[in-house]
């Protein structure tokens, strides 16, 4: 994104991106601190993989939920630090005096509820881990579609508002 001249480039937190925010960091908490309190209960064995159909195709020994567990809270982590720079935020057309809160604040929103809709598959993953069973056969291409979803969705809003 270039520069704009006299920008500060400072984006107001709006309040859906606070409510996504702590509804995320609820999730977060809430799932691992239920990881924790039923990690004795777990199997030795437990499924640590699945095919495109949700089908168990691995087992791993019950130590590998911290790893799931670790693949959950990373993307949420860099997506929280990628809204701490909107300085650096880029999005497909040029960015004006005009339109930049615009801009910023569409695109932290996409940011945030791509950061919700992640925490929300992984836990639902780690939950499913915990259990034993397998995922839905709708998990993927329900996923894919919410993720694609939610991309496009922001994606208009900018270009209808650049």
């Amino acid at each position: 994104m270039e520069m704009i001249e006299g920008c500060d480039c400072k984006v107001k937190r709006t309040r859906l991106v606070r409510i996504v925010d702590w509804l995320c960091g609820a999730l977060l908490i809430g799932i691992t601190l239920w990881v924790v309190c039923h990690y004795a209960a777990l199997p030795d064995r437990i499924p640590i993989h699945y095919n495109a159909g949700g089908a168990i195709d691995r087992y791993g020994n019950k130590s590998m939920i911290w790893v799931l567990m670790a693949c959950m809270w990373a993307p949420v982590g860099i997506l929280s630090a990628v809204e701490c720079f909107p300085r650096f935020w880029n999005v497909p057309f040029k960015v004006t005096m005009e339109n930049h809160s615009r801009m910023m604040t569409l695109t932290w929103h996409f940011i945030s509820t791509t950061k919700l809709l992640v925490a929300s598959l992984f836990a639902y993953v780690v939950i499913m881990c915990m259990r034993g069973e397998n995922l839905s056969a709708w998990f993927t291409p329900i996923m894919l579609t919410v993720l694609c979803a939610n991309s496009l969705f922001w994606v208009v809003r900018l270009f209808q508002a650049r």
